[in-house]
């Protein structure tokens, strides 16, 4: 029951090519998502700032200390130089003992960074750094590598027609960009991110090329790397793990078990599959046991409506397949009738599409909750009302089908029974929007990341990459990164601001390498006009239930799609109070302040 990235093999000048042409932007990042998954997407008196015992002596993956959620939840203690928070020595009263930077906004804690997710002070370094603490760490540089696949021929032609296709060059520059500005505000212990592009071979379900890839990779050193191939098994993460090589973003949507496997190596920034079904299990189950929700189709169409409920899945797989096992399992625990899983070609999606909605009407399937590519619910919702069949359809927001740009393009009969739930933020406007926000803040009021279309893909491996640095303290290694993100509170949770966290702070049954924790209610409304992910007006919205409030699994609200509309939110054009950061001044240096 959980998909992967996939290809997409719709040629250019095609009729299809030509309608995915007018996704316009925010279609790039769909795209390169599903294609390139490789792509980036976010001391004291006498110089003693370390905290706790020696480091060392719970690293490595075989580790318990990176799967074991059988202890009590919240930050592990700092090991060996770790740094310890302002918050801890607050906590402590050992604040005076310390000297803390500039950079720290004291009666926060936290960096002075106008965002939610500003960082806890730590404070400043001095002495000896360790010098080579890990592979790709010196005393004066982390090497970091930007994996960087070609975009194939076709691609590039059909992005080139969209004339929306950011630069390999684009997108570097953007990165570094974002970790210069997150890097002038935290603590490197006297070391400098140097970010080097890797010129890829893999191209999607190459897994031969993806361990050469890897075999490459490692000859080069790097700390860390940024990006991977798609479907490839997990085989570039497990080749890298095996090396003691952390990556993010290397291998999205494998199961929790494999990313177990390789801790504290593979790491992300969307919630992982598992918990998103964990968040859409919680949800369901909060409409109390045996209720009409539960367990009858209330929101289908014509004579589905009100039966016994009988739940369909549909999900995108590879091959061979790599959820056969899992999918069934969770399959049986949710007392799924049907399950029909795809591979990601748009050519074949049309016919498969038919197949799937006859066999789901033929079975009686009154529900059916969708894990998939933001493509096939065009054909499979157009299938569906031209066999005049109106089931209810949950989507789980998996890649972005919970944006009203793709949500638009499906059956707008078929639309009036979707719902579900989503761990994007709510939609603003872009000005408030987060990256742009501090980009502004950094490099100047009007200017605009090199990578237009992209740069929302490329600011959370940034924030992440600085994070861990700043938290793991003089003696970078991979375990200290790690225990570092782990030791990070839970940030955001409002409306525009998904709550993220590492480690274990109780919201999911395994250690958490995903970064999102929480999400929201959402319902379709064919009847309201708002802006689109584009800033186009049209027709139909996903809604937000409770002005869009947020939920972990711990504590989700009882269900209530398609009701309350007047409080559901859609594009919000300032943010909520809760999603408010302090107005602070550009770090001097920075060119929003006058520097380079």
């Amino acid at each position: 029951m959980r998909p992967m990235s996939g290809r997409l093999s719709e040629r250019p000048g095609s009729r299809r090519s030509q309608q995915i042409r007018r996704y316009g932007p925010l279609t790039l990042i769909v795209v390169l998502q599903l294609v390139v998954a490789a792509i980036v997407l976010v001391g004291g008196d006498g110089g003693d700032t370390s905290a706790g015992d020696d480091a060392g002596g719970d690293g490595g993956a075989s580790g318990s200390v990176w799967t074991d959620v059988s202890g009590p939840p919240g930050a592990p203690e700092p090991t060996g130089s770790m740094p310890v928070t302002y918050a801890e020595a607050e906590e402590a009263g050992t604040v005076d003992q310390y000297d803390w930077p500039d950079t720290c906004d004291t009666d926060r804690g936290t960096l002075a960074v106008p965002s939610v997710y500003a960082l806890p002070c730590v404070p400043e370094s001095s002495g000896d750094n360790g010098g080579a603490t890990a592979r790709g760490v010196t005393e004066d540089e982390i090497r970091i590598l930007l994996y960087a696949p070609e975009t194939p021929a076709d691609l590039a032609s059909l992005l080139g027609a969209m004339d929306v296709e950011d630069t390999p060059e684009q997108r570097l520059a953007t990165f570094q960009q974002y970790v210069e500005l997150f890097s002038s505000m935290a603590e490197l212990y006297g070391r400098r991110i140097v970010i080097e592009r890797f010129p890829a071979t893999a191209t999607v379900g190459d897994v031969v090329a993806a361990r050469a890839d890897a075999t490459d990779v490692i000859a080069r050193d790097p700390f860390l790397v940024v990006g991977g191939p798609a479907q490839d098994r997990g085989t570039f993460a497990q080749e890298l793990a095996a090396a003691g090589i952390p990556c993010y973003a290397c291998a999205p949507y494998l199961p929790g078990d494999m990313v177990e496997d390789m801790a504290p190596y593979v790491w992300e920034m969307s919630a992982s599959i598992d918990q998103v079904l964990d968040t859409l299990d919680a949800w369901v189950a909060a409409a109390g046991e045996g209720g009409r929700m539960v367990s009858h189709a209330e929101f289908a169409g014509g004579d589905l409506r009100g039966q016994p409920r009988r739940i369909g899945v549909v999900h995108l797989d590879q091959d061979p397949p790599l959820y056969a096992e899992t999918g069934a399992e969770r399959a049986e625990e949710a007392n799924v009738e049907l399950t029909e899983t795809y591979l990601l070609d748009l050519a074949a999606a049309p016919a498969k599409a038919t197949e799937i909605i006859a066999r789901f009407k033929s079975e009686g399937i009154n529900t059916i909750v969708f894990l998939g590519d933001p493509f096939m619910p065009i054909y499979l919702t157009q299938a569906a009302t031209e066999q005049d069949y109106h089931p209810e359809w949950i989507f789980t927001g998996v890649t972005l089908t919970d944006t009203n740009t793709l949500a638009r393009q499906y059956d707008p009969a078929q639309m009036e029974h979707a719902y579900g739930i989503s761990n994007l933020a709510a939609p603003t406007e872009q000005a408030i929007q987060e990256p742009i926000r501090l980009y502004r803040w950094y490099y100047g009021a009007d200017a605009m990341p090199p990578a237009a279309s992209q740069y929302a893909l490329l600011w959370p491996p940034a924030a992440w990459l600085v994070s861990g640095i700043h938290m793991a303290g003089p003696e970078l290694t991979p375990e200290t990164f790690a225990r570092g993100l782990f030791r990070i509170p839970p940030t955001g949770g409002g409306p525009t601001t998904p709550q993220i966290s590492y480690g274990h702070w109780g919201f999911f049954d395994r250690m958490d390498y995903a970064g999102i924790d929480d999400a929201v209610e959402i319902w379709w409304d064919p009847t309201v006009r708002a802006e689109d992910e584009r800033g186009q007006v049209g027709l139909g919205a996903w809604r937000r239930s409770d002005g869009g409030r947020r939920f972990t699994p711990d504590d989700p609200p009882p269900p209530r799609p398609f009701a309350g509309a007047e409080a559901a939110a859609t594009v919000l054009d300032e943010l909520p109070p809760e999603d408010r950061a302090p107005d602070y001044p550009p770090p001097p240096g920075s060119p929003a302040a006058g520097g380079g």
